[in-house]
């Protein structure tokens, strides 16, 4: 019924945003390196954009906990949503860490559209996998797309509403935290591209995850 369930999604996302095949050699590169050093099942899948896939210091940052990135190019949830067996499924994660809606609102995606995606990627999570706690990390503010903010905030309202009302489902307000006193993100924690961040935003992201790692 779960399979079926899926390629009936999958048909109606055919001709709904980007083509997912565009990440298909980094995936690919993902389940080959995990046939050489197969990770732990009941691990802590971290699966994302690029934010999550440029976080480098992943492993240094919960050390001791079995965490692996799956983070990939500049995906949407569309797209996470499209890999899930890939690169979710297999490890049997007993904790998931989310971060998309980033590239979804960039992508003319309006709020109410991202948020039926996350709700997708939800269910199939909680349907596929054996109780797993899911954290869901808000998309961030960036100074390269701060002319839609009121997108990100609209989608952020929804999905922390959603977490709230779902259990072991766990909301992490990103957004907030790396604004400044001027209610503007804070140019100290981004790259020079003005999108990605750099050590200091690191640095707050593995702050407000890690209370979700340890309990």
């Amino acid at each position: 019924m779960r399979t079926i369930l899926i390629l009936i999604w999958l048909v109606s996302f055919l001709g709904d945003g980007p083509d997912p095949l565009r990440f298909k050699d980094e995936i690919n590169n993902y389940k080959e390196s995990d046939k050489i050093n197969p990770p732990p099942r009941d691990s802590y899948v971290f699966v994302g954009s690029s934010s999550m896939r440029m976080w480098e210091t992943l492993e240094e940052d919960f050390k001791g906990y079995p965490v692996i990135n799956r983070g990939f190019g500049g995906s949407l949830f569309t797209d996470a949503i499209y890999y899930f067996n890939d690169i979710v499924k297999p490890y049997n994660p007993r904790k998931i860490v989310i971060y998309e809606g980033d590239n979804d609102i960039a992508s003319e995606r309006s709020p109410e559209t991202v948020f039926k995606d996350f709700k997708i990627f939800i269910k199939l999570t909680l349907n596929n996998l054996d109780h797993p706690d899911i954290a869901v990390i808000g998309p961030k503010p960036s100074l390269r797309r701060w002319h839609l903010k009121d997108e990100y905030e609209s989608l952020n309202s929804k999905i922390e509403k959603y977490c709230n009302n779902h259990k072991n489902i766990t909301y992490i307000d990103v957004y907030s935290h790396m604004l400044n006193d001027k209610g503007t993100p804070d140019p100290d924690l981004f790259l020079s591209d003005s999108l990605h961040m750099n050590e200091k935003g690191y640095e707050i992201w593995k702050d407000l995850v890690l209370p979700f790692i340890e309990k």
